[in-house]
C-alpha cells in the first residue's frame, strides 16, 4: 500500500510522458530549422525507486529551482497542453492550447510573426492576462487582421489581451491554436507532482554531460527547498532517488 501511494504521488503524469517525449522527438525539433536546435534539451528525470518508471518529467516547483539556480541554461521553462474556452468572438468553441512558462518561446527561440513573446510578468499571478495565437488560428479566425495585436480575447471567461501571432511554421507537439502562460502560484507549490514537460536551451559550450551533472546538483537544492506534499514525508522522494535524464532534441 505505501509503493502505491508512493507511486501514485510522485508519478502523476507519467503515463503521458513517454508517450509525448515520442512526439517531441518526430515533431517538435526534428522537422524544424530552429535556431541553433543543437543546444535544445529535454528536461527529464530517472527515478529507479520507483519500479518500471523510465522518464519522469518536472514539477511547478522544479521550474523555479531549475531557472533560478542553473549554472548551464541560457533559458529554461516547463509546458503542457490542453484546452480552452473561447467566447465573444462570433461563435463560442473550443480550441486546443499550448500552455508555457516564462522561458519555454525563448528557449525555441523562434520570433512572433506580430508582437512580442511572453515576458516574466506576463507568467505571474495578479497581472493582465495575455495571449498568443498561432499563424492558423490567426488567418481562420481572424482573417490574418495584423491589427489583432492588442485586441482582448475572453478565453476561460476572462480578459485576456493578444500580445502576439507566431509564424506560420511555427509548430509545437502538433497542431495548437492558442499559447498562454502558466502562471504558477509560488507560494502553493510543493514537491512533485512531475506532469510537466521540461525544456531547456543550453549555455554556448555547455556539454550534455555538464548539463546533467547541473541537474543533479539541483535536485538536492529542490528537494531542501520545498515543502512536502500533504500526508507525505520528503524521504519518499529521497527513496525514489531522482536522477537527471537530459535529451537532446536534435538528432
Amino acid at each position: 500500500g505505501f509503493t502505491a501511494a508512493v507511486i501514485v504521488t510522485l508519478a502523476l503524469g507519467i503515463g503521458a510522458n513517454t508517450a509525448i517525449f515520442a512526439v517531441i522527438d518526430t515533431i517538435l525539433i526534428r522537422p524544424l530549422p530552429y535556431p541553433q536546435a543543437e543546444a535544445l534539451v529535454g528536461v527529464w528525470h530517472t527515478a529507479p525507486g520507483l519500479p518500471g518508471v523510465t522518464d519522469l518529467g518536472c514539477s511547478r516547483s522544479m521550474y523555479f529551482t531549475y531557472r533560478e539556480e542553473n549554472r548551464t541554461f541560457q533559458q529554461f521553462g516547463v509546458w503542457s497542453s490542453g484546452g480552452a474556452s473561447v467566447t465573444g468572438v462570433a461563435e463560442p468553441e473550443l480550441p486546443r492550447a499550448l500552455f508555457v512558462t516564462y522561458g519555454v518561446l525563448d528557449a525555441v527561440g523562434v520570433e512572433p510573426l506580430l508582437g512580442r513573446w511572453f515576458s516574466q510578468a506576463d507568467d505571474t499571478p495578479g497581472s493582465a492576462e495575455t495571449v498568443m495565437l498561432t499563424y492558423g488560428y490567426w488567418q481562420r479566425r481572424f482573417g490574418g487582421d495584423t491589427s489583432i495585436v492588442g485586441r482582448t480575447l475572453t478565453i476561460n471567461s476572462r480578459p485576456h489581451a493578444v500580445i502576439g501571432v507566431m509564424p506560420e511554421a511555427f509548430r509545437f507537439q502538433g497542431e495548437r491554436r492558442l499559447v498562454l502562460p502558466q502562471r504558477f502560484e509560488r507560494n502553493k507549490l510543493f514537491l512533485g507532482p512531475f506532469g510537466y514537460q521540461g525544456i531547456a536551451r543550453l549555455k554556448p559550450g555547455v556539454t550534455m554531460e555538464q548539463a546533467n551533472a547541473d541537474v543533479a546538483r539541483m535536485l538536492g537544492v529542490w528537494l531542501n527547498a520545498w515543502p512536502s506534499p500533504s500526508g507525505f514525508d520528503r524521504t519518499v522522494f529521497q527513496d525514489a532517488r531522482l536522477g537527471p535524464r537530459l535529451h537532446s532534441l536534435k538528432q
